[in-house]
């Protein structure tokens, strides 16, 4: 329950989800070696995730006027979460 609470609590802070992200879903892939699709889909959502958090980081560095950085920053998410869906999609 407070590893829970913690995990909240990095969220909330910006660019915590970096470094907890990554980790769950290295998590969440270890046990899926045992079923062929569930890799594909993990793997591949791993992947895309991993493009959307790089695409945010080279937004956050080069664009210095605040409003176009937020249109872009949220574009970029929106973006990574439709192609994360359609690729379970598209594999089930």
């Amino acid at each position: 329950m407070q590893f829970i609470k913690k995990f909240i609590l990095a969220f909330t802070f910006k660019k915590a989800y970096f470094f907890w992200l990554p980790r769950i879903f290295g998590l969440l892939l270890f046990p899926g070696f045992l079923f062929d699709i569930e890799v594909l889909i993990l793997l591949q959502s791993l992947v895309l995730l991993h493009a959307g958090l790089g695409l945010e980081v080279i937004i956050e560095d080069y664009l210095h006027i605040t409003i176009t950085k937020l249109q872009h920053l949220s574009l970029v998410k929106i973006f990574s979460i439709l192609l994360i869906n359609l690729n379970i999609l598209y594999l089930l």
